[in-house]
């Protein structure tokens, strides 16, 4: 059930009617009730029952840890904890790289000839696994370290494990901060449940009159990268970019807004990402509770394990202080930008063309500082202008769309094929002929994306200053109600766009 559907709002209404008429006590177990429909409805039956093995073993291993903190046995705690850890990241790795391990055992055994094919067994995994588990693992760490209180409920861990809202697409909660928002009475806030629902309406927008249109133009470009060379090509691909990001954010909108309507504030996961002026920047809008995640439970462990404090100390005694500070921490982010990448699938494109090409970016970024703080010295380049804070963004933007190509292709040699395609011929001509029109869209339908471009831009730059919401809400009651009445009058008429587009396709869904 697509949180775009008609299907689903009526859902949502049910629940939100049950949510605020019931006793307040009885809340919690609505959303549990809500989550097992919605994940029953979503994804096939069988596979409830991997989401229910990952719950109790998160459940129980979590109130191992707690027992044995009690006891003051450590290895007790330890051995819970790796044994929450099995399971979870088991089921991951088994429900969704079992076809990549198996896939490149089988492209070696016919290299060497060593051995026959292996049977590749097709698995489904279950909706949301990778945010879902992510966000067990980090309950189980937090447990472990004593910073989270413990969940002695197995049905309560199960509704902050499968919250609905989350299962789409995350955010990534940490239990700390969840638990007694999840669990508390809430009680009916008109203005609350007003400010939700705008933020689903300009969510939907973004997926449904934005995100779809330029998937049209994303798709005939990607289909046939050879029949649209040169600047057809770069234009598939920023239109891909715009089309994921308005996709994403757009579905982070709609189920941030489900959540306040319910008295539950999720974490923001976008920060208007395309005004970054440097790719670390861009990865610090983008996905930030991902990005969070990844920061505390891998990367800063990894530099505080005694194997990167034996490889600092020797470089600051061998190489000298600056590479012992720069080496290990390039090292860690490189663990990390490679884990990103087999995190967004079993597939080679992911892991080279995402996580190698943005490590890469940030490493030679943070390499050559020096080097880039003397040109702009040299060429007496005003870094406080607006001019130098576009080039940057704009710079940003372009590496961001040569990363995504590697996302959109179907596979690692079709990226570089899509790359090698807009490299020649040059035809600056497609800007004046009507080139742009044979992309699938007819010119109304192209200058619309167009113009609603330019409206997610302007309503990104008035988030840089705060709350949209809150700055229309102090403006005249007309004004408001236009606003509000023209976006939904947007969605009606123009959401859902383009031949065979499927609006229950969030492309962060397949996570």
């Amino acid at each position: 059930m697509s949180i775009t559907s008609l299907p689903f709002f009526v859902f949502f209404a049910l629940s939100l009617a049950l949510y605020y008429l019931l006793p307040k006590r009885c809340q919690w177990g609505v959303l549990l009730g809500c989550s097992l429909v919605f994940f029953g409805l979503s994804s096939p039956a069988y596979t409830v029952v991997y989401l229910a093995l990952g719950v109790i073993a998160t459940a129980l291993c979590a109130r191992g840890i707690a027992r044995a903190r009690e006891n003051g046995s450590s290895g007790r705690a330890r051995a819970a904890l790796a044994v929450g850890l099995a399971v979870d990241l088991g089921l991951l790795a088994v429900l969704k790289y079992t076809g990549f391990f198996l896939g490149n055992v089988n492209r070696v055994g016919g290299w060497t000839g060593l051995w026959g094919p292996l049977p590749v067994p097709d698995l489904l995994a279950p909706l949301g696994i990778s945010f879902y588990t992510l966000q067990s693992v980090g309950y189980l760490l937090d447990a472990y370290w004593d910073i989270c209180p413990i969940q002695p409920s197995v049905w309560k861990t199960a509704l902050f494990v499968g919250y609905y809202p989350q299962l789409t697409s995350g955010p990534i909660a940490r239990y700390r901060d969840m638990h007694e928002r999840l669990y508390a009475p809430h009680g009916f806030d008109s203005r609350r449940v007003a400010f939700g629902l705008q933020r689903m309406l300009w969510g939907i927008f973004k997926k449904l009159v934005i995100s779809a249109r330029a998937g049209v133009v994303a798709n005939t470009v990607f289909a046939d990268p050879a029949a649209h060379p040169g600047f057809l090509v770069w234009i598939g691909a920023a239109l891909f970019t715009l089309q994921l990001y308005t996709d994403f954010s757009g579905c982070m909108d709609i189920v941030l807004g489900i959540s306040e309507c319910y008295g539950i504030p999720l974490p923001e996961n976008f920060r208007t990402p395309f005004f970054s002026r440097s790719v670390q920047e861009f990865w610090q809008r983008w996905h930030i509770t991902l990005g969070a995640w990844l920061k505390d439970y891998l990367l800063y462990p990894l530099m505080r394990s005694r194997p990167f404090a034996g490889l600092t100390r020797w470089l600051r005694e061998h190489v000298g202080k600056k590479a012992a500070r720069q080496l290990p921490s390039l090292l860690g982010m490189l663990c990390v930008w490679l884990l990103i990448g087999l995190w967004h699938g079993g597939s080679w494109k992911y892991i080279l063309g995402m996580g190698l090409w943005f490590w890469g970016m940030i490493a030679a970024a943070q390499v050559l500082a020096p080097v880039f703080r003397k040109c702009i010295r040299l060429l007496k380049i005003r870094t406080d202008a607006f001019s130098w804070h576009l080039f940057q963004s704009l710079r940003v933007f372009v590496l961001v769309v040569v990363g995504n190509v590697f996302f959109r292709a179907d596979s690692l040699s079709q990226a570089l094929g899509f790359l090698r395609a807009g490299l020649l011929p040059r035809n600056p001509e497609i800007f004046f002929d009507g080139s742009l029109y044979a992309l699938g869209l007819d010119r109304p339908d192209f200058l619309l994306l167009m113009a609603c471009i330019l409206l997610l831009v302007g309503v990104s730059a008035v988030q840089e200053r705060g709350s949209v919401r809150e700055q229309i809400a102090r403006q005249n009651l007309v004004f408001r109600w236009l606003i509000w009445f023209g976006l939904l009058f947007g969605v009606l008429v123009l959401g859902q766009y383009g031949p065979g587009y499927d609006p229950a396709a969030f492309i962060y869904g397949q996570f």
